[in-house]
């Protein structure tokens, strides 16, 4: 099997009309299609209690590949974002990042990172935003197509999310799980500087972390970040998915599907086979098999 590309990103919400409006007016998504949670994901994701809960799917405008998945329940008041394992934030290309700025700017969305140019090139600008109901964001513009990046690119001002961003314990037993479940190679841990991390942990703002980018096909990545220590599991309530970012799902190819299936949702994809497995930092990463 080798995982393509990101396909969706799942998110819960308590307010599914005013996501629709807050990401239709600010980051020009469109509303796809409503409905509801079937018993097979419900189990599969280990949330029996948001079974028949609605969701929706939204797309940045002119695309039919990618979906913001917002399902609806209540998020847990107490949940800090970068503050414990699991996915931390979705990485989306744009086409310029400070016009994005400008457009989001007094609107819900939280600005937690002004756009500035990334430490190690100037050829690539981003900033970090928070949506309402906790989710991270990162809009990412490349001013010039890098060898060392083979990025998508950007068919509308805002787009596609091309990287994910998980956080775990130890980057050596993420790789391992990853590679040994889903042949995803592995990569050489760098140092780096992630201020949302230490700003949460009060610690000091030039602190490094062992981080890994680990490439897949279709242009997609996955990071992968180890949390200092006195990070831990994301709580949840039982039955239910956890807030923040809950889901990522990803296309197989040459994989034959597993005996545990069911009918993805997910529009342009709904009967494609699709499992959901748990990860290493409690991740649910769900596949869908081409």
């Amino acid at each position: 099997m080798q995982l393509g590309r990101i396909t969706a990103v799942t998110i819960t919400s308590p307010d599914l009309d005013r996501v629709i409006d807050i990401y239709s007016k600010y980051l020009n998504y469109n509303f796809v299609s409503s409905t509801r949670v079937n018993a097979h994901q419900a189990k599969s994701w280990n949330a029996p209690n948001i079974e028949n809960s609605e969701m929706i799917y939204m797309s940045p405008e002119g695309s039919n590949d990618f979906f913001f998945r917002f399902v609806e329940q209540n998020i847990d008041s107490s949940y800090v974002p970068f503050g414990t394992y699991g996915w931390n934030a979705a990485e989306l290309i744009v086409r310029d990042v400070d016009k994005s700025a400008t457009r989001i700017m007094d609107s819900p969305f939280e600005i937690i990172g002004e756009p500035a140019d990334l430490s190690f090139t100037d050829q690539i600008r981003a900033m970090q935003i928070m949506g309402p109901s906790k989710e991270v964001l990162y809009l990412t513009q490349f001013k010039s197509k890098l060898d060392e990046f083979d990025s998508p690119t950007p068919r509308c001002d805002i787009d596609q999310t091309f990287i994910v961003i998980l956080a775990g314990k130890d980057i050596n037993e993420m790789q391992s799980f990853l590679n040994e479940k889903l042949s995803i190679d592995k990569a050489p841990p760098m140092q780096s500087r992630i201020r949302a991390i230490s700003k949460v942990f009060n610690l000091p703002e030039d602190t490094q972390y062992k981080s890994a980018a680990l490439a897949i096909r279709g242009q997609s990545l996955i990071e992968l970040d180890e949390m200092p220590p006195e990070a831990g599991p994301r709580e949840s309530v039982s039955g239910y998915l956890p807030t923040g970012i809950s889901i990522v799902s990803f296309l197989a190819h040459e994989s034959n599907s597993p005996e545990k299936t069911y009918d993805s949702s997910i529009p342009s994809f709904e009967k494609v086979q699709t499992n959901t497995i748990k990860g290493t930092c409690g991740e649910l990463i769900e596949i869908l098999h081409i």
